[in-house]
C-alpha cells in the first residue's frame, strides 16, 4: 500500500518536524509514500535532506519514497544541489 500526502503550504523547521515524523509512522506501518508536489515551489536545503533522508532509510526497509507531479521550481532546487535522480533513493515522477 501507499500512503499519498502532500507537502504544506509553508515548508519551515516546524512543518519539517511534522512531516519527518508522518514519514516516520508510515515506514514503522511498512508503508510506502507518494507525496504530492503539484503545489510546491522551491524546496529549502533542509526539505530535500529530509526527503533524501526518507527515501533512504524506505529503501533500506523495502519501501520507497516518490515525489509526484514535482512542479518546475521544485526540480530546479533539487538540480541547485546536484539531485541525481540515477544515483538516489528518492523517486521523481
Amino acid at each position: 500500500m501507499v500512503i499519498t500526502v502532500s507537502l504544506p503550504p509553508f515548508l519551515g523547521r516546524t512543518e519539517a518536524a511534522a512531516f519527518r515524523n508522518q514519514m516516520l509512522v508510515a515506514m514503522e506501518q511498512k508503508e510506502s509514500v507518494a507525496i504530492e508536489c503539484a503545489e510546491a515551489g522551491a524546496l529549502p536545503s533542509l526539505w530535500i535532506q529530509l526527503l533524501h533522508a526518507a527515501a533512504a532509510s524506505a529503501k533500506a526497509r523495502g519501501l520507497s519514497v516518490t515525489l509526484k507531479r514535482v512542479s518546475e521550481e521544485c526540480r530546479q532546487s533539487l538540480q541547485a544541489i546536484g539531485f541525481d535522480p540515477a544515483q538516489s533513493a528518492l523517486v521523481l515522477e
